[in-house]
């Protein structure tokens, strides 16, 4: 049957601080792309199939470029589909550019609980908030220690998103009635001891570290250098990616994290590949096991040729209509929004813990493939 050209348009984050991120959802969304070439595009009855065109140009992970990339794929290429580009502050620089220009975004990578509400354009958001991504390992520490002394809080300063992912623990710490103090750092810190041996004074046991890369890996080696018996858990976002563990070796184990999404993640999709088949396609075709930022991207794309099959049009407005009040399971977990928010409200977040070089997914217990070791 005769196809016809359908646009993808990403703002893509390919060098900058957020590369090493920026570049492993690229590879989802372009594994996505190649995929659906394979198989004759995206599929409408009694209609030509659609065959994707990924058109993306490299912000540098800088916002303004962010912006410039969005209104040049809406405006001049005219792409049929918006994706957001990867992290949470390039993510509203691309939502604010869109403005009132009657497009949507459908979001992948970017996490901030107020994306949807800062933005006049509509948003499809699949991810977690990032206001939970601490909640998931305080609800582990609860439910693993009857009595911990006191969490230690380790706030990036001058960063809305570490200061939403820390806001985020201390919240649900007080819910649950755990002790909690906070500790504000500066990118670029070299030397956490200060920080840590005031907690361990305090009687802190568990650290919680919400930084860049180079500051969770600067944290994790003063851990092992001079504090690896102080305290149970330790966890830093940054241990959640394949780049924690290349630039740790044999130290990274131990460490715990959050994630989106995780390889020998145990579901059912109600369409779409399972977490274990999209693994073994992306390794296959990039030579390594993927991180949740390359599943969030492709899992949008199988959302939207869903959702395309399904309402049989390629008309952006109809289809986030449809996934606003739709409710599914891919092989990226649950997926549900609330319609007054539009915060991704089905998908939940997993505790992984690195033990004998492989990442375990620790916590919730009903996704979980391994206990927490102390």
């Amino acid at each position: 049957m005769h196809v016809i050209p359908f646009k993808i348009g990403l703002p893509a984050t390919l060098s900058g601080r957020h590369a090493i991120q920026g570049k492993e959802s690229f590879r989802g969304i372009k594994l996505f792309t190649e995929d659906l070439h394979a198989r004759g595009g995206i599929k409408m009855q009694g209609k030509p199939s659609l065959l994707p065109e990924l058109v993306f140009y490299d912000d540098e992970s800088i916002p303004e470029k962010t912006k410039e990339n969005t209104l040049r794929l809406i405006e001049t290429d005219r792409v049929d589909i918006l994706l957001g580009p990867y992290s949470s502050g390039l993510a509203l620089a691309c939502t604010e550019a869109v403005g009132e220009r009657q497009r949507v975004v459908w979001n992948y990578g970017g996490s901030l609980d107020d994306i949807p509400s800062h933005s006049l354009c509509r948003v499809v958001s699949t991810a977690s908030g990032a206001s939970s991504y601490f909640q998931a390992i305080v609800d582990m520490i609860h439910y693993c220690y009857a009595q911990v002394a006191e969490i230690a809080v380790l706030r990036l300063a001058g960063s809305r998103f570490s200061e939403t992912v820390c806001e985020g623990a201390l919240l649900r710490a007080k819910e649950l009635g755990m002790a909690t103090a906070v500790y504000n750092f500066s990118s670029g810190t070299q030397d956490f001891s200060t920080i840590l041996s005031a907690a361990g004074s305090r009687g802190a046991s568990c650290v919680l570290c919400c930084g860049r890369m180079e500051d969770d890996i600067n944290l994790a080696r003063c851990i092992r250098k001079n504090h690896i018996r102080d305290f149970k858990v330790v966890a830093t976002l940054a241990a959640a990616v394949n780049e924690f563990k290349k630039r740790l070796g044999p130290e990274t184990d131990g460490f715990v994290s959050t994630s989106q999404w995780e390889p020998t993640l145990s579901i059912s999709p109600d369409f779409g590949p399972s977490p274990s088949e999209f693994s073994d396609t992306f390794s296959r075709v990039w030579g390594y096991t993927p991180d949740y930022t390359a599943a969030q991207s492709y899992n949008m794309g199988v959302i939207i040729r869903e959702l395309t099959e399904r309402m049989g049009t390629t008309n952006e407005q109809t289809l986030a209509h449809q996934a606003l009040r739709s409710e599914f399971k891919t092989f990226y977990g649950d997926f549900s929004i609330d319609l007054k928010t539009l915060k991704q409200t089905g998908h939940r977040m997993l505790v992984t813990q690195w033990q004998d070089g492989e990442k375990k997914i620790v916590f919730p217990t009903e996704y979980s493939n391994s206990q927490l070791v102390v």
